[in-house]
C-alpha cells in the first residue's frame, strides 16, 4: 500500500475521532409520583420490610411451592412472554448497531472471450490473462452529531427494559394465579365435603320425619318437606363436584398439562396465614412494582423518540469510504498501484418535506404525553390496589372471626332444634331452617378463608414483592437510573 493511501486513511481516522455528538439526549430520572405520597399507608401503620425470601415462603407449604414453581417452568403463556422479551432485546441491539461504522466487501470476477475466425467456423479462446477481478471494501458511518441515533438506540434499550419488567410482571402475576388456583382447588374440595355432610345430615332429618310420620306424630307434610331439602342438597353436591373438577382443570392448564381433572390434592390444606403484613412505605412502590417500572421506562423511550424526531430538522453528516481494486487483470492483483481509496463526506439537510417532519414531531409528542398520562394513572391505580388490599385484610379477618362465632351458635341452635322437634315442641320448618342456616354458614366460612388467602396474594402482588430470593424480581430495587440486566429468562 503506497504512502498516499496511508495518508488518506490517517486523515479519515482523525476526522472520525473528532466527530463526537454535540447534543445531549434525554437523561433518565428517578420515578416520581403524580400525587403527594404519604409517609405510611393509610390502611395500616406497618412499615417493616417484606420477607427477603419472597412471598411464597411465607405460606410454608411445600405443595404450594411445587405448584407455583411448576407453573413458572411449564406455562406456555410465560414462555410466549419470554419470546417477546427476547425479540425486544434483539431489536435494541439492532438499533444500537446504527451508531457504529458499517463495513462490507464485494468481490467479482469476469472474463473476456477472444473469437478466432477461420474459414470453417468461429472458435473462442479463453486467455487466462483476460480474467478481470474486482475487490471493494466499503465503509459508511453516519456521524451522530445531534444525538439522533443515540436517542433512538436509548429508546430501543428502554423498550427492552419495558419488555423486561413486563415479563417480570407477567411472571409475578402468573405465580399469583397459580397460588390462587391451588387455593381454589382446596376450597372446592372442601365445599364438596361440606355438601356431602349436608346431604347426610338432611337424610337423617328425613328419616326422623318419616319415623315420626309412621308413628302418627306428624303429617306427610314433614316427610315431603324434608325430602325436598334432601333433593336440593343432592343437586348442590352435583354442582360442587363440577366446580371441584373445573378448578383442577384450570390449574392443570396453568401447569401446561392436559386438563384431566386428575391433579393430586388429597393431602393439601389451607396454609396458615402470617399474623401481620409488613407493607413497607408507599414511596418504595415506584421501584417495587414491575408494571410501574415498565411504564416508567416506556415513558423514557417516548421522550427519546421525541428528541430524535426533533433532530430530523437538523443536517445529517455521514462519511463514506471505499478501498479496493477496480477492474484489473490477474497479473496485476498483487500490484499496490492497482488499489484505489476514496473518502467522501456527505451533508444533507431537509428543505421541503410536505410537513413530514413536523407531523412526526407532533405524533411522537402525543405518544410521549400518552405515556406520561398512562404512567401517572398506573401509579394511582397501584396505590389504590395496595390500600384496598390492606383494608380488605382487616375486614376479612373481622368477617372470619364473626362467622366462626355465628357458626358455633348455629350448631348449638341446630342441636336444640333437633331435640325439640323429636319432642314435638317445634315443627319441621323450624328444624330445617336451623339446619340450613348451620350448613350454609359453614360453606360461607370456607369461602371467606379462600378470600383471605386470595387477598393476601393480591396484597403481595400489589406491593410488587418477589416470588423467591432467586427470582429476577429481586432486582426490582436496583437503581432506577440504570437499565435492568438485559438477558433472556434462564440465561
Amino acid at each position: 500500500m503506497d504512502r498516499s493511501m496511508t495518508r488518506r486513511i490517517s486523515v479519515t481516522a482523525v476526522m472520525l475521532a473528532f466527530a463526537t455528538p454535540s447534543c445531549s439526549t434525554p437523561r433518565k430520572k428517578e420515578p416520581s409520583s403524580p400525587v403527594a405520597v404519604p409517609r405510611e399507608w393509610k390502611a395500616t401503620g406497618l412499615k417493616s420490610p417484606l420477607a427477603p425470601s419472597g412471598w411464597l415462603s411465607t405460606f410454608r407449604d411445600p405443595m404450594l411451592d411445587s405448584v407455583v414453581r411448576g407453573v413458572l417452568t411449564d406455562n406456555y403463556d410465560l414462555k410466549a412472554a419470554a419470546g417477546r422479551l427476547g425479540a425486544a432485546i434483539a431489536k435494541s441491539r439492532v438499533a444500537t448497531a446504527d451508531l457504529y461504522p458499517q463495513m462490507g466487501v464485494r468481490a467479482g470476477a469476469s472474463v473476456n472471450d477472444t473469437p478466432v475466425y477461420n474459414a470453417q467456423s468461429v472458435n473462442y479462446q479463453i486467455d487466462p490473462g483476460n480474467w478481470n477481478y474486482t475487490v471493494n471494501l466499503a465503509l459508511s458511518w453516519e456521524l451522530d452529531v445531534w444525538g439522533r441515533l443515540r436517542s433512538l438506540s436509548t429508546a430501543a434499550k428502554a423498550d427492552a427494559a419495558f419488555a423486561t419488567f413486563t415479563y417480570e410482571g407477567a411472571r409475578l402475576s402468573l405465580a399469583g394465579q397459580a397460588a390462587k388456583g391451588w387455593f381454589s382447588v382446596i376450597e372446592s374440595r372442601e365445599q364438596v365435603r361440606i355438601a356431602e355432610e349436608t346431604l347426610a345430615s338432611l337424610r337423617k332429618t328425613r328419616d326422623l320425619a318419616r319415623a315420626r310420620f309412621e308413628n302418627g306424630a306428624v303429617s306427610a307434610f314433614d316427610v315431603r318437606l324434608s325430602s325436598a331439602d334432601e333433593t336440593n342438597a343432592e343437586a348442590n353436591l352435583v354442582q360442587r363436584r363440577q366446580n371441584y373438577a373445573d378448578a383442577k382443570r384450570s390449574l392443570e392448564t396453568l401447569l401446561g398439562r392436559y386438563p384431566s381433572a386428575e391433579l393430586e390434592d388429597r393431602r393439601a390444606s389451607f396454609p396458615r396465614i402470617i399474623p401481620e403484613v409488613p407493607a413497607g412505605i408507599p414511596s418504595e412502590l415506584l421501584l417495587r412494582r414491575p408494571d410501574l417500572r415498565a411504564a416508567d421506562w416506556n415513558l423514557f423511550a417516548s421522550e427519546n423518540r421525541l428528541f430524535s424526531a426533533k433532530t430530523e430538522r437538523l443536517p445529517k453528516l455521514s462519511l463514506t469510504s471505499t478501498a479496493g481494486t477496480p477492474s484489473v487483470l490477474l497479473q496485476d492483483v498483487t500490484n499496490d498501484s492497482s488499489f484505489l481509496y476514496t473518502v467522501a463526506a456527505n451533508l444533507t439537510a431537509p428543505i421541503l418535506d410536505g410537513g413530514r417532519i413536523s407531523g412526526n414531531v407532533k405524533l411522537t409528542k402525543a405518544q410521549r404525553d400518552t405515556a406520561a398520562a398512562a404512567y401517572a394513572q398506573q401509579v394511582l391505580n397501584a396505590f389504590r390496589e395496595v390500600e384496598n388490599t390492606l383494608s380488605n385484610e382487616v375486614t376479612l379477618v373481622s368477617r372470619q372471626r364473626l362467622q366462626e362465632k355465628a357458626l358455633g351458635e348455629l350448631r348449638q341452635a341446630y342441636q336444640i332444634a333437633t331435640v325439640r322437634y323429636k319432642s314435638g315442641q317445634i315443627d319441621i320448618v323450624s328444624l330445617l331452617q336451623a339446619q340450613r342456616s348451620m350448613l350454609s354458614a359453614e360453606s360461607v366460612l370456607m369461602n371467606t378463608r379462600l378470600l383471605m388467602l386470595n387477598n393476601r396474594i393480591d396484597l403481595f402482588l400489589a406491593l410488587g414483592e418477589s416470588v423467591g430470593p432467586v427470582s429476577p424480581a429481586s432486582l426490582f430495587r436496583d437503581s432506577a437510573l440504570k437499565l435492568p440486566r438485559l438477558s433472556l429468562p434462564g440465561a
